[in-house]
């Protein structure tokens, strides 16, 4: 169920993907989209995925006060990537550049103009820093897996540059992307779509790959663009030995097969995917031991059975996963403890 369509105006829409259980947090979120300074009439497509707080509700005062420029689609829940789906079906006439927007983030004023200023000077994929949650030093800068020097400024630009790495590879290896930094010419690739069957993460990583393999220029703005908030968090109640991280550990399985079986990849980087498939189910097996010495008994059929589905062999191979990741811990910790000597041993010195 919609509200009128939207007359077809600006090029530019904007689709976020609501699904929030506290209110005010969407209102917050589209606040800052209609504040961005230096472009106006863009459009904004919000998908109600079955939120248990109304969006109806939560969008109130636009749908009254700026019905032209706001469009509610209601659906019943399909998650993340069917929401946004939704929301790429459900465009304006005219359409040409789209926007993602999470609906508990809030962009800073000039991301929009500064993704225009690219995507018009015929970039196709446009991407910019962010600040994580509670984080006030930005993700670039944070992460360190990207260096902006080596990246020219475009013409005209003081801030936006042309990513002339190799992007596919910056996805798997050391991703900087976030969904609500991402911009792209929508006109040229209307077809592309989110993956389905994907609880939590990963559906995201094989739309940034396509659109990164799709795209000739991509460019980027180096300085934080939004500030992620605190609404539905996927790592929220994840903590070791909880359900939840069994299950976000199936997507990061999942995700990564996905990308060896339907992309091009290089040999080096077909090795890094399986390599950290490998310690994901090391995780696995160790998360689903913890969970039955704490719990006193096996997370839920649904779990077992979704993990099983993508990995058929794993019965088999379960406890020499988890002497594996056992192993790994070990390593880990003798290195860290190995360190920790040292620096006491320089410090008595």
């Amino acid at each position: 169920m919609t509200n009128d369509r939207l007359r077809p105006g600006s090029d530019l829409a904007v689709v976020i993907p609501f699904f929030q259980r506290s209110p005010g947090i969407l209102a917050r979120t589209v606040r800052s989209a209609l504040a961005q300074k230096g472009i106006d009439g863009f459009r904004i497509v919000v998908v109600d995925d079955a939120s248990p707080v109304s969006g109806r509700v939560e969008l109130a005062e636009f749908l009254q006060d700026a019905p032209d420029r706001v469009l509610l689609v209601e659906q019943a829940n399909t998650g993340a990537a069917g929401a946004r789906n939704k929301g790429l079906d459900s465009l304006p006439e005219g359409t040409r550049f789209v926007a993602f927007l999470d609906s508990d983030d809030e962009w800073l004023p000039d991301h929009l103009a500064n993704a225009l200023f690219a995507l018009r000077s015929g970039v196709d994929f446009y991407f910019a820093d962010f600040h994580q949650l509670g984080q006030s030093v930005s993700a670039f800068e944070r992460a360190k897996r990207i260096d902006v020097t080596q990246h020219p400024l475009l013409d005209g630009a003081t801030t936006i540059r042309e990513f002339r790495g190799d992007m596919v590879n910056q996805i798997i290896a050391g991703n900087i992307l976030g969904t609500s930094v991402t911009a792209y010419a929508y006109h040229k690739m209307p077809d592309l779509r989110f993956r389905l069957g994907f609880r939590h993460t990963g559906e995201e990583y094989l739309f940034w790959l396509d659109l990164a393999l799709r795209s000739d220029r991509i460019a980027f703005g180096d300085r934080p663009e939004c500030r992620y908030g605190s609404g539905v968090n996927i790592y929220s109640d994840s903590a070791w030995g909880q359900e939840k991280y069994l299950t976000i550990t199936i997507d990061d399985i999942k995700y990564r097969r996905r990308m060896l079986e339907e992309f091009q990849l290089s040999p080096a980087q077909r090795r890094l995917l399986k390599a950290r498939i490998r310690q994901l189910r090391g995780s696995f097996t160790l998360g689903l031991l913890h969970h039955l010495r704490t719990h006193g008994r096996l997370p839920s059929r649904a779990v077992l059975r979704d993990y099983v589905a993508q990995d058929p062999s794993y019965p088999l191979t379960v406890w020499p996963a988890a002497l594996g990741a056992a192993f790994a811990k070990a390593k880990t910790w003798s290195a860290r403890w190995s360190r920790s000597s040292s620096k006491s041993e320089d410090s008595s010195a």
